[in-house]
């Protein structure tokens, strides 16, 4: 039926507008929040492991500069670069200690006998630090005046000091120098501190120190003891162990010591990293969290919300659809019920015609004027019942897809003058003005039940809505290889806005009853439907002003050749 498939269009677009549209939103709703605060939590987690790098990486380096003091310290009361050495070689975690003086390396063995995984030639590494020294013509900043506080020591290139840039590793020998001003151990009162440093390489550390004489005091770490001793107070012992795995390796990712409760899921990839801060940025800090360290609370309101407002939408759009087919459904009944009323009526309907037509001929022969023009009244009213069931059952036919013409070959002008005839006694009572001009086709292919009720439906709308005017008028023509017929009054015409509403079913310009007049509201709806089963078209001219001008247009038949 008709009105299942208007409801079935329309319901698919409120479906999509009611339903499908709000559970994209809160699609899109949800899956934005949940990014939202997954990257506010990475964030804040990032911000945590970048802190709690910092603080290994800190504790690291101020475990070396305090032995970089007590080396300092052990070598500091001595007047010549061999004391020095030889004090320097004492200590449990040097391997060996020397001291160049004219060009012959005068060297001490350690407490420990240490094979270094790199040969180191002392006369090498001592020139080394030499020119480094030699290329350094600024002078060393405080290192509490430098930025943010600055690291306890500075790397040797090109002829300045420069502090490191972040996350840059170290693969060759270089030279670094601990800045004065960051005292860990209290230097001894009076005495002149002279520069001291690092000379560090691929796992070889190398101390250095300035001696009174003028020569340096050189010693090469054992990289075990002093690895061991730094990684001994990881973590710091007045911090808390952390849940996951922090590691600490080589810059080509070979491990040097990890801790942590290491819980489950802390075997995954590294969520955070940095490089040691120099003379140890050969070396690299990861943290890898484990699974209840960062928790994600958010995906449970997040997922309680959507899930609510989507089935929120179901259920409005369910009863929405379900009280929808309802009342489609009692429409339905509604419509069959008027059809099976206006088939019963036509029956009756007719009898009251016939015998209406026969009382008046009988009338007519006995001279009895007042029964000849009550029976015309009474003819006429029931030729205008017919007409407004013909519209009804014409309606339903229309709804089920079943209105259907039959053409022949008719005469325009007659079918329109025979409706003129029709309509004029009940015209001319009412005071209207009758103007007609046939100029139409010869013939034409057309239904005239269906022609005739479309002249019909147009004169009635100009007798009930524009009786102000008393005025209509009909013209047929023939223009633009068409048939036309052309209806117009001079009532109150029909707004721009409604040109094409008027031609919905049930669509009134007025519901009200004004001076007695009703209507169905579906006699420019079948009006139309039927121009258009004739492959012509009903409109309504916007150019007329003096009221309402509707245009029939008709196909004319194909002229045969000559």
């Amino acid at each position: 039926m008709r009105l299942s498939l208007m409801f079935g269009r329309r319901s698919t677009i409120l479906f999509l507008v009611l339903v499908v549209l709000p559970l994209v939103l809160l699609a899109w709703l949800g899956s934005y929040l949940i990014t939202d605060a997954a990257k506010r939590t990475d964030a804040s987690m990032q911000a945590i492991l970048a802190e709690r790098l910092s603080s290994a990486d800190y504790q690291l380096v101020h475990d070396l500069r305090q032995l970089t003091d007590q080396l300092d310290a052990t070598g500091a009361g001595q007047a010549t670069g061999e004391a020095a050495a030889r004090e320097l070689a004492r200590h449990p975690w040097v391997a060996r200690a020397w001291v160049i003086r004219g060009g012959t390396a005068s060297e001490f063995p350690g407490p420990k006998v240490y094979e270094s995984l790199v040969e180191v030639r002392p006369a090498d590494r001592s020139q080394a630090i030499e020119a480094a020294l030699a290329r350094m013509d600024a002078p060393l900043p405080l290192a509490s005046l430098t930025p943010g506080g600055g690291p306890p020591f500075v790397r040797i290139t090109g002829s300045t000091v420069t502090a490191p840039p972040p996350d840059k590793t170290q693969s060759s020998w270089q030279t670094f120098v601990k800045l004065p001003g960051y005292h860990i151990l209290e230097p001894l009162a009076g005495r002149k501190e002279l520069m001291s440093g690092w000379h560090v390489g691929d796992s070889t550390f190398i101390y250095w120190h300035q001696v009174a004489d003028g020569t340096l005091a050189v010693a090469l770490m054992n990289a075990q003891q002093l690895m061991a001793g730094l990684f001994e107070r990881l973590p710091h012992p007045g911090l808390e162990v952390p849940p996951g795995r922090m590691m600490l390796a080589t810059f080509k990712g070979i491990p040097l010591h990890q801790w942590g409760k290491r819980l489950s899921g802390s075997e995954a990839p590294p969520a955070a990293h940095r490089t040691c801060t120099e003379p140890l940025s050969q070396w690299r800090l990861a943290y890898t969290p484990a699974h209840e360290e960062f928790p994600k609370p958010y995906l449970f309101p997040i997922a309680l919300g959507i899930s609510s407002g989507i089935l929120l939408v179901l259920v409005v759009g369910w009863l929405y659809f379900h009280e929808s087919a309802r009342e489609i459904s009692v429409a339905q009944q509604r419509v069959t019920f008027v059809n099976q009323i206006s088939h019963e009526l036509k029956t009756p309907l007719t009898n009251i015609r016939l015998y209406a037509e026969m009382a008046s001929h009988r009338a007519e022969g006995q001279g009895d004027a007042t029964m000849k023009r009550q029976l015309t009244v009474v003819g006429n009213e029931a030729q205008r019942l017919d007409r407004l069931i013909q519209n009804v059952l014409s309606l339903a036919r229309q709804q089920r897809d079943k209105l259907t013409i039959s053409p022949q070959p008719v005469v325009l002008d007659d079918i329109v003058t025979r409706a003129v005839e029709f309509w004029k006694p009940l015209l001319e009572t009412k005071g209207f003005e009758i103007a007609v001009e046939l100029a139409g086709p010869p013939v034409i292919q057309a239904d005239p039940d269906a022609i005739s009720q479309i002249v019909g439906n147009l004169i009635s709308n100009v007798e009930k809505y524009a009786s102000s005017g008393r005025y209509v008028g009909l013209r047929t023509e023939v223009a633009d290889g068409a048939a036309r017929l052309i209806v117009e009054d001079r009532g109150p015409g029909i707004p721009p806005g409604k040109r094409k509403a008027v031609f919905e079913p049930f669509e009134r310009l007025r519901s009200d009853l004004n001076e007695g007049v009703s209507g169905t509201g579906i006699g420019l709806t079948i009006s139309r439907e039927l121009a258009q089963l004739h492959g012509g078209r009903l409109a309504v001219c916007p150019q007329y002003r003096d009221g309402a001008r509707f245009i029939l247009t008709l196909p004319l038949p194909p002229t045969p050749p000559s």
